[in-house]
């Protein structure tokens, strides 16, 4: 059943009237109970109309950066872009990770909503929608990176990661690899179903799909880790692992090596992420290349944009297709 005013009028302890003056933006309403009206709203799940944005007429001037993984470069990457876009305007920036956990994901929103931020740049876990659709409801503007925040419309700035994906497999087929391993995370949000969907059409058009050679390792280091130990253990193991990040890689690279395999010459590996990560590993590694500084610049500018420009506008979208760069863990199968 629809939440009504009246409801949260005494949900807060005050009168309908001053309920519409803060929902309006219209007479003098003190902060304390301004903040009492607004927490009701939240709580009851208000749906506010479209003139919501007036909730955030005064500022706090504080923005809200929600990672997946505060160890990953290509992220880290994302925040300092949007830090420094930030502070050019007068804004501070308030950086949280949520480890891909939902429930940690959900503690944190609760932070960013007591904070009263007028922003938030969010790399969602896939899950906690309604909670971010009560925030963009009140009036906070958010920036989606890398993932879509499941069915909520917002701003959204990401890797084409099915094209990353089916590409980088399909060097791998270039190559004459036929038993080729994918460890593509999960598929519980957009970029882990994109870069599934992609590594499975390329396979499938390649004929060299193989249901055990394909796992998902929850975008975890130690998870790759253990499944690539397991593949390499088959009695015939692939010949190429595709890895769908740089989290994912690491374990991957560190069973290879306990294995006492050399790569290219025992097997190939491509993976899907940030270069900067790699600069100094040997054999360099055969990457399809995120664009970080592209990705981190636009993001900034769209939230630039949103805390700035006063008339409405309809959301935006940028789609940026990653590079492959054909580095030195890549070769030919030898014997075919």
């Amino acid at each position: 059943m629809k939440v009504t005013i009246k409801e949260v009028a005494r949900h807060a302890g005050v009168s309908i009237a001053t309920v519409s003056k803060v929902i309006n933006n219209r007479d003098y309403v003190s902060e304390k109970t301004r903040e009492k009206v607004k927490r009701a709203i939240a709580e009851l799940q208000y749906e506010v109309n479209a003139n919501a944005q007036s909730l955030k007429a005064v500022r706090s001037r504080k923005v809200a950066v929600l990672v997946s993984d505060i160890s990953n470069t290509y992220l880290m990457s994302i925040a300092k872009a949007v830090e420094e876009m930030i502070r050019s305007i007068g804004y501070h920036m308030i950086l949280m990770s949520h480890n891909d956990a939902p429930d940690i994901e959900y503690e944190l929103l609760q932070i960013v909503q007591q904070q009263q931020v007028d922003a938030m740049v969010l790399i969602p876990t896939g899950e906690n929608s309604s909670t971010i659709k009560r925030m963009v409801t009140l009036g906070v503007h958010v920036i989606a990176v890398d993932r879509k925040v499941n069915d909520l419309q917002t701003d959204y700035i990401a890797d084409d990661n099915f094209y990353g994906s089916y590409e980088s497999v399909r060097y791998l087929q270039s190559l004459r690899h036929q038993r080729i391993a994918v460890l593509y995370g999960h598929r519980r949000n957009s970029i882990g179903e994109e870069r599934y969907q992609g590594a499975l059409a390329a396979l499938k058009e390649g004929n060299t799909y193989d249901p055990t050679l394909f796992r998902g390792a929850n975008f975890k280091e130690e998870e790759a880790y253990r499944l690539t130990t397991e593949l390499l253990s088959l009695p015939e193991p692939p010949t190429a692992i595709y890895s769908a990040n740089n989290t994912m890689t690491l374990g991957v690279l560190q069973a290879i090596k306990e294995r006492g395999l050399e790569m290219p010459n025992d097997i190939s590996v491509i993976a899907f992420g940030d270069e900067t990560q790699w600069k100094l590993f040997r054999p360099k590694l055969t990457l399809m290349v995120q664009q970080a500084q592209q990705i981190g610049l636009e993001a900034a500018i769209m939230l630039k944009n949103r805390l700035t420009i006063e008339k409405p506008y309809p959301v935006q979208e940028r789609i940026i297709k990653p590079v492959l760069q054909q580095n030195e863990t890549c070769n030919v199968l030898r014997g075919h």
